[in-house]
């Protein structure tokens, strides 16, 4: 019988609840089967949000689509479905020439902080916390803040995309600007993307921002990144030197670097800071989804033949937060994606070194050691998992475990 094993290591906080929050440089993108299309075809559009070009699930919050089409009309891409990875659309290609499908994200508000070093337990040696949406300051603990403490920005990111598809595989245009506020422009051919250096133009309200303002990236994987810093003219150059997808990035160097807005010195801070207040504004970063795409006078043929087992498991870093003894955490999904031939039965093994997670880590209502669940070919499942700490555990610290699934075909 046919076996395989995937591993997913995941921590968990147990010490005091405090008042610090987190905030996720999370990246939206949009997703395409190819940048290539028959005429008439139907082009599903996905747009979907994580790190190093690796989906996580639909973005959160306010979302939209629009499509330029080859003759410059542009039209909203209704939203046609959601799953746990990606928000959908779809649009015929009934014209010959260039599409670009832009997208907008409106994330959650957030307050960056600084609150001095030690205020949050799972990072000592920050400066600075992040608190989302509407806060009740005077309820918010501050026993770990410095008494200085102080808002740095107030802010609500703003993450535009951008991806292109041609009807007769003729980019021409991908060159031009299409109002986006923050916009991410290939200035090479993008049939190149993946045998060399490759120059980009970022432009903020369609003029560049000053020199050293900006840095774009090149995503390969998790492993393969490349950077580089824009200059006056707002042009960087990327070696996108492998043949593969890539996503392009563009946002600011550094928080200091901001977008707009002003200082403001009635925003909260502590009874002993005499600073200039905090800095109200938005953030702004900008994606580019470039495929690969093959040319030539001869036909290359491919074909791949699925394992029977082949599957996924998203995320791979679970964090149940800040627990006390007799806690239970709040449920955080974790996604199967049956990528092989064959359905398949999942389980399974849990390890770690105080007995926390094997005692007390659950996955849909059930302990760990009772889960089995069936994942169908070509489809995928959702799980939520809660952490138990019992009632008498006497660790404490950051508590690390193991949970790997293993998967047989049926």
């Amino acid at each position: 019988m046919e076996n395989s094993k995937l591993f997913v290591v995941f921590t968990a906080i147990c010490v005091v609840l405090g008042a610090a929050g987190t905030v996720s440089a999370h990246q939206t993108w949009i997703e395409i089967d190819a940048m290539c299309v028959d005429l008439d075809d139907t082009v599903d559009v996905r747009l979907t949000e994580g790190h190093n070009f690796i989906g996580e699930g639909p973005p959160p919050f306010d979302v939209s689509a629009e499509l330029v089409d080859p003759a410059g009309a542009r039209t909203p891409l209704m939203k046609t479905g959601e799953n746990d990875l990606y928000w959908h659309s779809s649009f015929d290609a009934d014209l010959i020439g260039l599409y670009s499908i832009l997208g907008l994200h409106v994330d959650e508000n957030m307050w960056k902080v600084y609150t001095g070093p030690g205020s949050r337990p799972d990072r000592p040696d920050s400066l600075y916390t992040y608190l989302p949406g509407d806060v009740n300051w005077s309820e918010i603990d501050k026993s770990n803040w410095t008494d200085d403490w102080h808002v740095v920005l107030h802010y609500t990111p703003y993450k535009y995309s951008k991806a292109f598809v041609s009807a007769n595989c003729n980019f021409h245009g991908t060159d031009r600007a299409t109002e986006q506020p923050l916009e991410l422009i290939p200035l090479d051919d993008v049939a190149t993307v993946g045998t060399g250096d490759f120059e980009f133009k970022v432009l903020w309200n369609g003029e560049p921002l000053p020199d050293g303002t900006i840095q774009i990236t090149g995503t390969r994987d998790r492993e393969t990144k490349v950077s580089a810093i824009c200059d006056y003219e707002g042009k960087a150059t990327l070696p996108l030197n492998i043949s593969c997808d890539w996503l392009i990035t563009a946002s600011a160097v550094n928080d200091t670097a901001h977008w707009d807005g002003e200082y403001d010195d009635t925003l909260p801070h502590g009874e002993n800071y005499t600073g200039p207040g905090g800095f109200v504004g938005d953030t702004h970063s900008a994606a580019l989804t470039l495929m690969q795409i093959r040319e030539g006078d001869t036909v290359t043929m491919r074909a791949e033949i699925r394992p029977g087992i082949q599957f996924s498991v998203t995320p791979a870093y679970i964090d149940f937060g800040e627990l006390d003894p007799g806690d239970t955490s709040d449920p955080e999904t974790i996604v199967i994606q049956n990528m092989g031939s064959k359905d398949l039965k999942s389980t399974v093994e849990v390890t770690d070194m105080n007995g926390l997670y094997t005692g007390g880590l659950h996955i849909d209502a059930s302990l760990w050691s009772e889960f089995e669940t069936a994942v169908l070919k070509d489809e995928y499942v959702s799980l939520d998992t809660k952490l138990c700490v019992p009632e008498d555990f006497t660790g404490s610290g950051e508590m690390k475990g193991t949970m790997i699934f293993w998967a047989e075909a049926v």
